[in-house]
């Protein structure tokens, strides 16, 4: 009986489908993929047909110092494996991922990249680290290179002349890249079927993105200029400079566009992250309405992660963008204490803007659910702002307030005793002050 059980459970995992034990294996870390091959005649070269390759710091753990300082292993055998697993895959390579933390050897790219464009790869990633920013080779940009997904971190994306565009293209991550000037405006066009950008900290100027397709752009990176022709599907726009900023409106390059123009080419906005720099080129309008002339109907969630709100042309964006979406269902902010001591002729500026916009008959927070304001100063104008959201908003549900750690007690109490008294339109609003 016992013989007879253990012959029946024996190596249940090689009697599974060729799917199953391949999606198996795609899970493991390649190294661990690799070392199946021991297991029995039959596993020796399953690990090879697996579709994904990804050589990551679970490949190449970072290599350690002697008691000088020095690395003694220089790289080389990470290489060498890396093109033994290439050049030994037998079957459909789906995904290939080059993402190994502080690897200094060069890897040699024209290969590499002429290598998985023959085995017709759909997800690339090639992540560096190091200062170099290799060049990529040519054949990156082949119509024969079937790509849908490419991510790119630390080299030098100069696109050929001549070049066709990534007709399957749909998420394109570039982190420390350096582009040409004209990248957004030539590139996009390109890839007709684009429907993410996330850039980071990516070189470049005249950021005009023309993309039909484009639904998700995240630019992360240092701004001069922004503009969007025919984006009639972009719903989440996250737009932040993650370089040093002052809070002098000056960084972008001035020209005809205003807010009203910058919005009315987002008809399908949702989700909008508004940065300091985007948020002071629109401030720097003298001309900025208190609602835009084409609401933004489908805008739900409203995020400004750096804003002094007692400075009135500021403000003034901040209510216009709220008075233009009536469905919105989520505001966040985040004030900003660059300012220690703001001038007393802006404090009430935002409470007589927010009673000019309610006589006029522009509120409409007749969807919005939840606010939250980070940094609390304890400031007027955020007692402004949570008293005429608390009147105004019929189906609000909280207001979260996070406090700046160094306000005193006794300021941040007697904040908290002005807000419990606010009218509410809404039986189910609960503040939460922490």
């Amino acid at each position: 009986m016992t013989t007879r059980l253990r012959e029946s459970t024996a190596d249940r995992i090689s009697n599974l489908p060729d799917g199953a034990i391949e999606r198996i294996l795609v899970f493991l870390p390649i190294k661990d993929a690799a070392k199946t091959s021991l297991l029995s005649r039959d596993w020796r070269h399953r690990w090879r047909s697996i579709p994904q390759l990804v050589f990551d710091d679970r490949f190449a753990p970072l290599p350690e110092e002697d008691d000088c300082g020095n690395i003694a292993d220089d790289g080389k055998d990470v290489v060498l494996k890396i093109y033994e697993a290439l050049l030994t895959h037998d079957g459909l390579l789906t995904k290939f991922e080059l993402s190994i933390p502080e690897f200094r050897r060069q890897i040699p790219l024209d290969l590499l990249i002429l290598h998985l464009s023959r085995k017709a790869v759909q997800e690339l990633a090639l992540l560096f680290e190091d200062d170099n920013y290799p060049k990529l080779h040519s054949s990156l940009f082949s119509p024969a290179f079937p790509l849908k997904r490419l991510k790119l971190k630390g080299c030098e994306f100069k696109v050929p002349s001549g070049f066709a565009g990534f007709n399957k293209l749909t998420l394109l991550e570039l982190e420390d890249v350096v582009l040409p000037d004209d990248f957004y405006q030539n590139f996009l066009p390109c890839c007709p079927l684009l429907e993410e950008l996330r850039v980071i900290d990516c070189t470049g100027e005249a950021h005009v993105f023309v993309s039909p397709s484009l639904k998700v752009l995240l630019f992360h990176s240092c701004l001069s200029k922004i503009c969007f022709k025919y984006t009639p599907l972009l719903s989440v726009v996250s737009v932040l400079d993650t370089n040093e900023y002052t809070y002098e409106a000056g960084s972008f390059v001035k020209d005809n566009s205003d807010m009203v123009d910058l919005f009315a080419s987002l008809p399908a906005l949702q989700h909008l992250n508004l940065g300091i720099e985007l948020l002071l080129f629109l401030a720097d309008d003298d001309h900025v309405p208190y609602k835009l002339p084409k609401p933004l109907h489908n805008l739900r969630f409203l995020e400004v992660p750096r804003i002094l709100l007692h400075r009135l042309p500021q403000a003034r964006v901040l209510v216009c963008l709220i008075m233009s979406a009536p469905n919105l269902k989520r505001l966040t902010i985040r004030l900003d204490d660059s300012d220690e001591h703001p001038p007393s002729k802006v404090i009430g500026s935002l409470q007589k803007l927010l009673e000019a916009e309610d006589q006029l008959g522009f509120c409409c927070l007749q969807h919005l659910e939840e606010v939250n304001i980070h940094d609390s100063r304890g400031m007027q104008v955020e007692l402004d702002l949570v008293r005429f959201v608390l009147a105004t908003a019929p189906v609000l549900r909280r207001i979260n307030i996070q406090r700046k750690e160094k306000l005193s007690s006794k300021k941040a109490l007697k904040f908290l005793n002005e807000m419990i008294v606010y009218k509410r339109i809404s039986k189910e609003a609960e503040i939460k002050y922490v």
